[in-house]
């Protein structure tokens, strides 16, 4: 191994100068011999001298053949290999030395970035909002287990899929969904990154509708205090009155007359009370609930009040996180306007199905009739709302308010259930 490349190259090119110089020069004043075989000695010492320089030329050639392969390979990120350096000493030295230390450097930059990016991965994973991953080709490259409540699959599935086929198009305001439907419930937010000197788009779906609906239900609230406030300060003095007008009255029509409006105060008293609840603060006591005895306990409870109709149940998923209580509540009343939607369409013959399974990351539990479905469904949540010739519209409204106090989601629509259509109410609870 040489100490010095610099050195020796310098060493060579001297003693070529200075032997052809000095044979030139002795045969000359010697004259001993003809001048062509004094330029022949010459000239075969200078042969070798430069072939020895030649070798080193080459030396130097596969100094920067090798430097050349390594930046080559530090371009595309890969630092299974390093050269070896060749000399202790020098410029070529230094510059092994420095392409070394480089690649080193690299080396470590992008171990901490692979571990950085493991990290947000993992941190991905662990949310529930759906985030999406695109390529520069905007193919889907990954995305989290939320993924589901956007597509109702596994990402696995959609992999390598075109934004366009999962209805999503990047705009000059940004990425959106081609779809009204998904784009009024969904709001996308996106921001871009490099891995492995590409550009990738990373997504995070907002469901809106959750922040609608709690300045929607405060506003609910708001109005139902103020209401019931004046209802029930103007209904106490009136069922009073009427009280103590019956007491007085000389003639049983009176007194029925006065009793009809002492019973109507009492029922809009009952009636604003019922609607009081919406307005209350709910805080469920949440626990690992094991579902399919929740669920028999509902069927068993209508099984005796109403044998003609069939309460089905389909448990996938088996526990969630919830308030037994309040879940149970809300499956009576749920069950008790599916069987009534039955009893309407038709007495007898239809079915009530409650079921569950797993959506990851979060379990859905849905309760469907064979009724006909919603005729309204744009505003079957609103409260006072009711197609009931008594109905008050506050079980579904009531119900919804438990489920959103569960950091869940609830869903109404209607279903086509072989030859019948019928309403689907859907549940989403933390797993």
């Amino acid at each position: 191994m040489k100490a010095n490349f610099e050195r020796g190259l310098h060493v060579h090119l001297a003693m070529l100068g200075l032997v052809v110089v000095a044979l030139l020069s002795y045969l000359l004043w010697q004259q001993a011999m003809p001048w062509w075989q004094s330029t022949l000695i010459a000239g075969g010492v200078s042969g070798l001298l430069w072939r020895l320089q030649i070798q080193r030329l080459a030396k130097l050639e596969s100094i920067f053949s090798r430097a050349h392969w390594q930046l080559e390979a530090m371009q595309q990120a890969d630092f299974s290999q390093q050269i070896r350096p060749h000399f202790r000493s020098g410029q070529v030295a230094a510059f092994e030395q420095q392409l070394i230390a480089l690649g080193e450097q690299l080396h470590h930059q992008k171990s901490r970035y692979n571990s950085q990016i493991f990290v947000i991965y993992q941190l991905i994973d662990k949310l529930n909002t759906p985030i999406l991953v695109f390529t520069e080709e905007s193919r889907l490259s990954y995305a989290n287990q939320a993924f589901e409540s956007l597509y109702r699959q596994p990402w696995q599935h959609y992999k390598g899929a075109t934004a366009l086929s999962l209805g999503l198009e990047e705009t000059q305001q940004g990425w959106q969904f081609v779809s009204h439907t998904q784009g009024a419930r969904w709001q996308l937010h996106s921001s871009y990154f490099y891995e492995q000197g590409k550009r990738h788009s990373l997504l995070v779906a907002l469901d809106i509708t959750k922040a609608l609906r709690q300045k929607e239900l405060a506003a609910w609230q708001q109005l139902i205090r103020v209401i019931s406030h004046e209802i029930r300060n103007s209904l106490t003095p009136v069922s009073s009155l009427a009280q103590s007008l019956a007491e007085r009255a000389n003639s049983a029509r009176e007194r029925q007359a006065l009793g009809v409006i002492e019973q109507r105060c009492q029922h809009l008293q009952h009636f604003v009370a019922r609607y009081g609840e919406i307005s209350k603060a709910i805080e469920p006591q949440v626990q690992q609930v094991q579902l399919h005895p929740l669920f028999t306990s509902v069927q068993d409870l209508f099984a005796s009040q109403h044998p003609a109709q069939c309460v089905a149940l389909d448990c996938q998923a088996q526990q969630c996180h919830c308030d037994p209580q309040l879940l149970e509540q809300v499956l009576i009343n749920l069950v008790k306007n599916a069987i009534e939607a039955n009893q309407t369409a038709t007495p007898a013959g239809h079915q009530v199905l409650i079921r569950s399974y797993y959506l990851s990351p979060a379990v859905v539990i849905e309760v469907a009739d064979e009724g006909g479905g919603f005729a309204n469904l744009d505003n079957v949540l609103t409260p006072f709302y009711s197609t009931k010739t008594e109905g008050q519209g506050i079980g579904l409204t009531f119900s919804q308010h438990v489920i959103e106090c569960h950091e869940g989601q609830f869903d109404v629509g209607n279903e086509q259930r072989g030859e019948r259509v019928g309403a689907v109410i859907k549940m989403t609870l933390p797993s």
